[in-house]
Order: structure tokens, then C-alpha cells, then sequence
């Protein structure tokens, strides 16, 4: 008899995983508000609201939505074989206590090495997205205990994204722009994490029956310019990155990438416990910009609605031209 996959979401962490473990051979069922063009046949769907249905009963279950202790305390332990939570690099907090959410008030946080997982994070509690998020690992730890399994991916892409933050680089190349301004000289860096590689991860640590806290990102940590060049090279695309001298200029040179200081993650422990499919960047977005080829720039806002409540323009490209005009 197959195992079964409770698949919770149906975003590009949610589309990732589906095909993950039906390709491992699971009995996948995925619960989603509405049905997403992407469930296939041998794949069943149920529509699912927090709070509105009963928790869902599968040998796996891998939440993505789960924000919060109440979102994993409607679970029967006894109903679920192993619990895999998608959390966040955001909960990390360097030696001054500062993280990502925290940066705008009290500056952004300065690791000076790659974050593994024993790095302390925020405190649990109902302040903050990060805050949550701690308090959600923990009701997930003291609910299934060895049977949790908590990833912390970074700056995630793939299809079906609802915060594409490549979405940054690719308006600008429909929009014809030749050359791009980037805040830091183009050299910072935010580890970023393939969902395919979040799927197959949660496969592995389901079928060794590993628990625990994980990271997951890339074998490498691009720099802006580095994606920047990589998003250019799969367009066929020209485009020459105006270093941008220290933070940006009001909006110019923002991306939704820059930070002062390097934010990477240490994968050793994967790769440890025997897991080799985390590729490089460059190996592994273009199915991430096959989707966003078919989105419309018009339409943008509403698809990708997190990117959009970032809180300012995206592509002030007046703002821009006069940047660099001074500066040519």
C-alpha cells in the first residue's frame, strides 16, 4: 500500500513538493483554498481553509502555511506519521540580537560566517512574521517531537510564486531597460533556495525518517550581480549593472536582495546526512522564469502580491535614469 503525502499550500513551496513525493511514489492530496491549475490526475485535492475543515491525516504531512503554534496545534499527532514545517531563515538573529525584520530599526544583521542551525534566533511570540514562526517550531517540536521536521529555506523561488522576487530583474528586461542599477555595488548577497530543492529535501529527511531543524538553499549564494546576469543570459539579453555605491538612493538600486551584510546559510548538515541534490543557482531558476515569462506586467501587483507590499516603488525607472545620468 503507498504512503501517503498531505501536501498544505499550494504556492511554489506547495507545487514543489506535490511533485516530489508522487515522483517518490506517495499518494499525494493536496489541500488548498481553491484548486490550482497544476494538480494533475494522479494527484487528489480537497479545499482547505484554517480552521474551517478538520486538520489533515496523511503517513507525511508538509505544511507550508503554517505560521504560527495555532496552525500546527490542530493536528492529531496520533493521525500524522511525520510532521515537515516550512519555516524560515528570517528567525536567525546575529550577536546583537538584530534580524532581517528588525534591520530597518535597529540595522541589518552582520553574521560574518554562514548561519547554521543551532544560530540562536528571535524570541517566540505573537510580535512579528519571525517571532511566529519560532513560536510555530516549537509547538511542532513538543506536538511530534522526533517526528518534526522544521526547513528554513531563504530567499525561495520557483513556479507558482506568489513573492518572485526575480520578478525584479525580469519586468525590467521586458520593459527594455539596458542598464540596471544595484544598490552595494551589486555585491550583496542573500542566499536563495530552489522549491524543487525544498521537495526533494522533504522527501529525503521523510524516507530516512529524519527530524529536526534544517537549512536549505543553494550550493552557492549569488550576488545580486550574479543573478542579475544569470537572469539576462536566459532572456538572450544585454544589460549592463551600474554599481550603485553603498545603500540605495531612495528607491534606485533596491532589490528585493540588498542587504549590507551576507546572509548565507551553512547546508553542511544536509549534505552530512547524505542529501546531494542542492544545485547551484544558475542550474537551477529557469523554471522559475519560464513562469514568469507568461505574467503580465500589467497584472503584476495582484500576482505577486508580497513583492507589491514591500512598501515602495519597484521600478522608479525616472528615479533611475537621473542617477545614472549623473553619474555617466
Amino acid at each position: 500500500m503507498s504512503k501517503t503525502a498531505a501536501i498544505i499550500g499550494a504556492g511554489q513551496i506547495g507545487y514543489a513538493n506535490a511533485f516530489a513525493f508522487r515522483d517518490a511514489g506517495y499518494d499525494v492530496r493536496v489541500y488548498a483554498r481553491s484548486q490550482p491549475e497544476w494538480v494533475q490526475r494522479d494527484m487528489a485535492f480537497e479545499a482547505y481553509t484554517l480552521g474551517e475543515v478538520p486538520a489533515p491525516v496523511a503517513d507525511v504531512v508538509v505544511d507550508t502555511i503554517a505560521f504560527d503554534e495555532d496552525d500546527v496545534a490542530r493536528y492529531d499527532p496520533d493521525q500524522v506519521g511525520r510532521y515537515i514545517a516550512i519555516s524560515s531563515a528570517a528567525v536567525y538573529r546575529d550577536h546583537e540580537a538584530r534580524s532581517i525584520e528588525t534591520g530597518p530599526i535597529t540595522g541589518y544583521p552582520d553574521f560574518g560566517h554562514a548561519i547554521i542551525e543551532d544560530n540562536p534566533t528571535v524570541r517566540g511570540g505573537p510580535e512579528s512574521y519571525s517571532s511566529r514562526k519560532v513560536r510555530m517550531e516549537r509547538k511542532a517540536r513538543e506536538m511530534f517531537e522526533d517526528r518534526s521536521t522544521i526547513l528554513r529555506p531563504c530567499a525561495i523561488y520557483g513556479p507558482y510564486s506568489r513573492h518572485a522576487r526575480e520578478w525584479w530583474f525580469v519586468n525590467r528586461i521586458k520593459d527594455r531597460r539596458r542598464v540596471i542599477p544595484l544598490a552595494f555595488e551589486g555585491e550583496s548577497v542573500f542566499h536563495t533556495t530552489n522549491a524543487f530543492s525544498m521537495g526533494d529535501f522533504a522527501v529525503f529527511l521523510a524516507e530516512e525518517d529524519l527530524g529536526g531543524i534544517w537549512n536549505v538553499a543553494d550550493d552557492d549564494a549569488p550576488s545580486v550581480r550574479a543573478i542579475g546576469q544569470t537572469i539576462a543570459a536566459y532572456f538572450g539579453k544585454r544589460i549592463r549593472f551600474y554599481g550603485v555605491e553603498g545603500p540605495p538612493k531612495g528607491t534606485v538600486g533596491r532589490t528585493p536582495w540588498s542587504l549590507p551584510h551576507p546572509f548565507v546559510l551553512d547546508t553542511s548538515k544536509a549534505r552530512d546526512a547524505g542529501f546531494e541534490r542542492l544545485g547551484t543557482y544558475a542550474q537551477e531558476v529557469a523554471p522559475a522564469l519560464d513562469y514568469l515569462r507568461s505574467v503580465s506586467a500589467d497584472d503584476w501587483e495582484s500576482a505577486f502580491a508580497p513583492l507589491a507590499a514591500y512598501g515602495y516603488d519597484h521600478f522608479d525607472y525616472e528615479a533611475e535614469d537621473r542617477l545614472i545620468d549623473e553619474g555617466a
